[in-house]
């Protein structure tokens, strides 16, 4: 049974569960602890929707990676995408503080969610996106 959901998933499958899983995770630990440096990192978000708000948006954004996971490839760009967006939202948010002086140790969070970002990308195109068809395909299902 694993075996059949590695043909399935392989590594682009398993970065969107995996990623998306944690995107979740994230997102419930912005609802229910107090995050005083980074409500101070995202204040020019803050002023656009509270904390829980991004939560939750963080939370949508997990769950549209973990659904499109099992998605054959070239569907599955919403599941890329709301992987993406949260990384380039918050680092546009504490490069944002860091440059204006709002929260000046921003600058040093920054890698946490630029290198996400680089690799939830670099997945996403090597492993062929539109190009890459499903390597379930073809495996008789007597197996």
């Amino acid at each position: 049974m694993l075996a059949a959901l590695w043909r399935h998933l392989q590594w682009r499958g398993l970065a969107l569960a995996v990623v998306g899983a944690c995107w979740i995770w994230y997102g419930a630990g912005l609802i229910v602890t107090d995050r005083p440096g980074v409500a101070a990192a995202t204040g020019p978000l803050l002023r656009l929707m509270c904390i829980e708000g991004w939560g939750c948006l963080w939370i949508a954004c997990g769950l549209a990676g973990v659904l499109t996971a099992a998605l054959r490839p070239g569907r599955d760009w919403p599941g890329f995408a709301g992987l993406a967006g949260p990384l380039i939202w918050w680092a546009a948010a504490f490069i944002a503080a860091a440059a204006t002086g709002a929260y000046g140790v921003a600058w040093a969070a920054l890698p946490l969610y630029i290198a996400p970002l680089v690799m939830v990308v670099v997945i996403a195109v090597v492993t062929g996106g539109r190009r890459r068809g499903c390597a379930c395909e073809g495996v008789s299902r007597g197996r």
